[in-house]
């Protein structure tokens, strides 16, 4: 996710620059992480063999993610209005209202408000996976990307944006059953063959984010669930499955496993600060730029989480 937020700042670039389509590049070959952030927390959470009861459930979720939902989200809104003054740009007061409960989140943020409606139902989806045959939960998984590919090429033609968090869920719950589908999924893929899926998809989105941008035609290749997107997630997903091995050593893996949620959040942050140092600009060459920007910046956040999560009480906020 970070390295895609630095992608993204070289797409400022005009196309017939060569730094544009390292960012463009950069970009079609990042999108992958929303889509298996969702899929991790479907693996994760949709087992029926989980015993918790309903509150349980509800309880630990308000202590790991609307705590630091809340919290962030005013921090970030705060933080744009504070910019605003300084731009003699003050924000009213509705809006930033708006943007704090739940309608229009800042930036990053928005995935927060999408995952908590998949959370709420979690424990009636537990129900549907304990009921149903792998068979069965493949064809609601299908039939809910039918759904939810056609949204978004509908959206997309008729230029309509996704208005407020109401509406952001329903499009990724196949990637959520996709998820508990894969993390059980006894047969060994070819990993040439999920290379060559998600290489191939992703040049595919490469391709058609060019084509449409040419056009002024939109950024339908870049949302999450285009049809080229998906499938480069999805072979990530068995690709990561298969990755057994921890990072360096099992306590470094439990703590980055701790960490991620907080460098998440923050990582915008630091994003921020560097662009306004001018350390980067799009007279760097994105080659070498976006991946030492992006580990100074994971690894700043990195620290920083670390240090909050020391803290007692501070570190509920991560």
């Amino acid at each position: 996710m970070v390295f895609l937020h630095v992608a993204g700042f070289f797409l400022n670039a005009g196309m017939d620059s060569q730094y544009w389509w390292f960012g463009n590049i950069f970009s079609s070959f990042s999108k992958w992480c929303i889509p298996v952030f969702v899929m991790i927390s479907g693996a994760l959470l949709l087992s029926p063999d989980k015993t918790e009861s309903m509150e349980t459930f509800y309880r630990k979720r308000v202590s790991k993610i609307f705590i630091p939902i809340l919290f962030w989200s005013m921090l970030y809104s705060l933080g744009a209005q504070w910019q605003g003054i300084l731009n003699s740009k003050e924000i009213p007061i509705l809006e930033f209202l708006n943007h704090y409960f739940f309608l229009q989140p800042t930036g990053h943020m928005w995935f927060f408000y999408m995952i908590i409606p998949l959370y709420l139902l979690t424990p009636f989806f537990r129900k549907i996976v304990a009921n149903s045959t792998r068979r069965e939960i493949f064809k609601l998984v299908v039939l809910s990307f039918m759904i939810a590919i056609f949204a978004s090429v509908y959206d997309t033609v008729r230029a309509r944006g996704y208005a407020n968090i109401t509406n952001w869920f329903y499009s990724y719950i196949p990637y959520y059953f996709l998820g508990y589908l894969i993390r059980t999924d006894k047969r060994c893929i070819s990993k040439t063959i999920l290379w060559s899926v998600f290489l191939f998809s992703s040049c595919l989105t490469t391709i058609g984010y060019y084509i449409l941008s040419s056009l002024d035609a939109g950024t339908y290749f870049y949302g999450y669930l285009s049809v080229t997107v998906i499938p480069a997630s999805v072979s990530i997903m068995y690709l990561l499955k298969f990755w057994t091995k921890p990072i360096i050593n099992d306590h470094v893996t439990r703590t980055l496993s701790l960490l991620t949620l907080g460098i998440y959040l923050i990582h915008p942050f630091f994003w921020s600060m560097t662009i306004k140092s001018g350390y980067i600009t799009l007279d760097l060459n994105p080659a070498v730029s976006v991946p030492v920007t992006s580990i100074i910046i994971f690894s700043v956040s990195l620290i920083v989480v670390w240090c909050i999560y020391k803290v007692p009480y501070l570190k509920r906020i991560i």
